[in-house]
């Protein structure tokens, strides 16, 4: 067993609930999101290669395209040196904003 699948073992013992994750396209390397996901979602995102994250607003589980047919397949899974932030980069092209946009990152200051 490779050391990131004792890695996500170990969070299953953490006291933090939830964690953010930004996701990011894999050819062009823009932002297309950033969610949150507890525990559960990271194993269910690592084994079914699909992204799950978790509603804050809702307090349930959310699959990414279960709705909508905008399905993103992790191709590389990413985390921070403490194991508490994370990088989905995914291959999708799709509308993932709540405007129907590409990326939810498309306004400067």
């Amino acid at each position: 067993m490779n050391k990131f699948i004792y890695k996500i073992f170990f969070l299953l013992n953490l006291k933090k609930k939830i964690f953010p994750v930004i996701v990011q396209n894999l050819y062009k390397k823009k932002i297309l999101m950033i969610a949150w996901l507890n525990q559960w979602n990271l194993l269910e995102s690592f084994f079914f290669k699909k992204t799950c994250f978790w509603s804050r607003s809702k307090k349930k589980n959310w699959r990414k395209g279960l709705f909508s047919n905008n399905i993103q397949l992790i191709k590389k899974m990413l985390f921070d040196c403490d194991i508490d932030s994370y990088l989905f980069i995914v291959n999708d092209n799709k509308k993932n904003c709540h405007y129907n946009l590409i990326s939810c990152f498309n306004y400067n200051l």
